[in-house]
C-alpha cells in the first residue's frame, strides 16, 4: 500500500502543487469533479468485478484511493491546463491523455498490479479514461461560458 500512496498520491501532488502555483483557480475547479468521477468509475469497476488492484484490501476500493485523490485529479488538471495553453484541438489532448493513462495502466497490468475480469480489457480501459477526461473538458467549457 505504501507504493500506491507514493506513486498514486505523493508523486502526482508534487507536480500538482507546481500547477497550483501556476493556476489556483483551475485546480480548485477541476479537482472536485475529477475526484468524484474517479470514485464513481472505480466503484463501478470494483463492484462488477471488471478490475482489481493490488494490494487487495478488505474494502477493495481503498487500494485505489491514493489514485482517486492523487494521480487522476492531477492528470485531469494538467489536461485542462494544457488545453488552455496549447494550440492543439482539445479533443486531441483528451485522446492523448487517455492514451497515456491507458499506457500507464497497461504497465501496471503487465506487472500484475491490476487484474481484469468479466471481459474487461485494455480497450475498455481506454474508454474508461476518455469518458471522464471528456466530461471534465466539457465541464471546463461550461464554466468558461459562465465566466468562471
Amino acid at each position: 500500500m505504501i507504493g500506491n500512496i507514493f506513486w498514486g498520491f505523493i508523486i502526482p501532488w508534487v507536480f500538482g502543487f507546481w500547477l497550483y502555483k501556476q493556476d489556483k483557480k483551475l485546480i480548485l475547479l477541476i479537482i472536485p469533479l475529477s475526484v468524484t468521477l474517479s470514485f464513481i468509475i472505480n466503484l463501478f469497476g470494483f463492484h462488477f468485478g471488471f478490475w482489481s488492484f493490488t494490494p487487495i484490501l478488505k474494502t477493495k476500493e481503498l487500494s485505489v484511493f491514493p489514485l482517486n485523490v492523487g494521480l487522476y485529479p492531477v492528470l485531469s488538471s494538467y489536461l485542462i491546463y494544457l488545453i488552455q495553453k496549447n494550440k492543439l484541438h482539445p479533443y486531441i489532448l483528451v485522446f492523448i491523455f487517455a492514451l497515456c493513462t491507458t499506457l500507464f495502466e497497461y504497465i501496471e497490468l503487465f506487472f500484475g498490479k491490476v487484474a481484469y475480469g468479466h471481459g474487461w480489457n485494455i480497450f475498455w480501459t481506454f474508454w474508461s479514461y476518455v469518458l471522464p477526461y471528456f466530461i471534465i473538458y466539457r465541464y471546463h467549457v461550461a464554466l468558461k461560458k459562465l465566466g468562471i
